[in-house]
């Protein structure tokens, strides 16, 4: 028994001397470092976690970034494809304006030194024609010799169904004779059906014509409306030659 004590004596022994080496302060000193370290390194840890979320967010950022701009590049695509598409659609209109026009310019070659007068605005190709081109003064009933331009106008709508006209007959303000019957507006509707009725007797399709009268309330000139010259002017009969051209669309879209 003697011998096994002594080396459990000697080893208690070594150990107190060993733990009497090492100072309380230094363990501290040791100890508050480990711990500052294990501090370190779960921030560390936290910090390389959010880095690796903020480059999640990123990348997740980034490729809605290049969604959206793949989507962008294809809205521009057919953006630029509609704008060719509108360009083409306006050159076949004023295509087939200019030649509706010089059809009716042909037509009534002749008569624009009595005054007829042409324009075009607003997609529509207006004709002005003075009274005295096709009506005695206060009659609703054409002059003979001036049927032919009547003639000629329906050769163009009937070349033409797309083509619709309305015929506005107007009058000066000056008022109707007594007994007479009939008001400036009444006459205006007149003369208006009278051009119509012949249209459609020359083969003009009544679905392509409008009839309208105006009377002395849409003049041309309104100031000093009552002198010799305006009232000439005033009294005249229009043709608004309205083309067709949702049917052209159609056609150049194919």
């Amino acid at each position: 028994m003697k011998f096994a004590i002594k080396p459990v004596i000697l080893g208690l022994a070594i150990c107190a001397t060993l733990t009497s080496c090492v100072k309380k302060s230094d363990y501290d000193a040791l100890q508050a470092e480990k711990d500052a370290l294990a501090q370190s390194l779960a921030e560390s840890q936290d910090r390389i976690k959010s880095l690796e979320e903020a480059n999640e967010a990123l990348t997740a950022d980034k490729d809605a970034l290049t969604a959206d701009l793949d989507q962008v590049k294809e809205d521009l695509k057919m953006t630029m494809s509609q704008v060719e598409e509108i360009k083409g659609l306006v050159a076949a209109k004023e295509a087939e304006l200019s030649k509706i026009q010089g059809d009716v310019k042909a037509a009534f070659a002749g008569y624009e030194d009595a005054g007829l007068t042409i324009e075009s605005s607003n997609d529509q190709i207006l004709i002005s024609m003075p009274e005295k081109v096709l009506f005695r003064s206060s009659s609703s009933s054409l002059d003979r010799s001036d049927k032919d331009i009547i003639t000629k106008l329906a050769e163009v709508l009937k070349n033409d169904a797309s083509l619709s006209v309305i015929v506005e007959g107007h009058t000066d303000n000056a008022k109707m004779k007594e007994g007479v019957g009939f008001d400036n507006w009444d006459l205006s509707v007149r003369r208006s059906m009278t051009v119509v009725r012949t249209l459609i007797r020359e083969g003009v399709a009544p679905e392509q014509i409008t009839a309208a009268g105006s009377g002395e309330f849409s003049p041309v000139v309104s100031d000093d409306a009552s002198s010799t010259e305006a009232r000439e002017k005033n009294r005249r009969t229009e043709f608004i030659i309205v083309p067709n051209l949702s049917e052209l669309f159609k056609v150049y879209k194919g």
